[in-house]
């Protein structure tokens, strides 16, 4: 395989990995908090990529803003989804397939807002106008400015999300909610409080993720339901509801999805049509025979090599 085509896509599963876990965050976060699989988190994917577009096309050239903007936009939608679907639901107790439902339900609805306001101003397969520049280039590698903001800005939101939750008193009972619901209520915990600032966290990300994905492909209402079988593979890969196992299930994806498909076309002739199936494989060998994910790996090799320590 040359050489340029294995660093291509290396470079590729990085790009790509990062962006999968941003929007892989938001949906663990509602998985470990709200104990919600929330698949119109599709649609809050889709919103940030569209903010972004309208802000370009309004004269926004500011990435840095226009991001803020994506946010704040994300989460406003994603508070109020919460606020006007989930929140009634969960005072009558309703069963867990019911809130899936719901999910589905609302993906739909914002979906179709979303095509009836895009077929409007003729918004469809439109790309943020942001140029696309070369920033680094060798004989084996060419870095584009997408890869100098996706990377960076991953990272950056990562280690703001995990001093949040490590260093303050929201991310103490964010995680508290998330090991013990009941236990955090009888402690006096304010759940509802936790709640939205949860739903902010978890639209604000896929605002960000979605915005950064219209930069670095073209934009339609199925943006978003595109992509989230990816990000789900990501969240199933990484234990549901482990931030860290969450993280290194999107690499793996964006890995899979891209050096993996590259080798598998190059050695085994295996067209690259087959590549939205990768995620899918994922998800069903994971749930087979690994539904711990990644995370019950690593529990289960740390309990390993405690056992096998000497007793003094």
């Amino acid at each position: 395989m040359p050489t340029v085509l294995l660093i291509d896509s290396l470079v590729r599963s990085l790009q790509v990995g990062s962006l999968y876990a941003l929007m892989a965050l938001g949906l663990t976060l509602t998985l470990a908090v709200v104990k919600l699989p929330n698949f119109a988190h599709a649609e809050l994917i889709t919103v940030g990529a569209y903010v972004a577009l309208v802000a370009s096309y309004l004269g926004m050239n500011n990435l840095l803003l226009m991001l803020i903007l994506c946010f704040i936009v994300t989460a406003l939608v994603a508070v109020l989804s919460y606020t006007t679907v989930f929140r009634p639901l969960e005072r009558r107790k309703p069963s867990i397939y019911t809130m899936i439902l719901a999910s589905f339900a609302l993906g739909l609805i914002l979906r179709y807002i979303l095509f009836l306001l895009v077929d409007r101003f003729d918004f469809f397969d439109k790309r943020i106008k942001i140029p696309l520049e070369i920033w680094y280039q060798s004989k084996t590698m060419i870095l584009t400015n997408i890869f100098f903001w996706v990377v960076p800005t991953t990272i950056i939101l990562i280690i703001l999300l995990s001093l949040l939750l490590n260093y303050t008193n929201l991310g103490r009972e964010m995680r508290a909610m998330a090991d013990n619901a009941s236990l955090a209520r009888v402690q006096g915990i304010q759940v509802g409080r936790v709640y939205y600032f949860t739903w902010i966290l978890a639209g604000g990300l896929a605002g960000v993720a979605g915005a950064l994905w219209g930069i670095y492909t073209s934009i339609n209402p199925l943006t978003g339901w595109l992509a989230i079988l990816s990000v789900f593979a990501a969240t199933v890969l990484g234990g549901m509801t482990s931030f860290v196992g969450t993280i290194l299930g999107a690499y793996v994806v964006g890995l899979s999805e891209n050096f993996v498909m590259q080798l598998l076309n190059h050695y085994f002739g295996l067209d690259f049509s087959f590549k939205p199936a990768i995620p899918f494989i994922i998800i069903i060998l994971v749930l087979l025979f690994r539904p711990q994910g990644l995370t019950g790996f690593m529990e289960g090799f740390r309990t390993r090599k405690i056992r096998r320590q000497p007793k003094t």
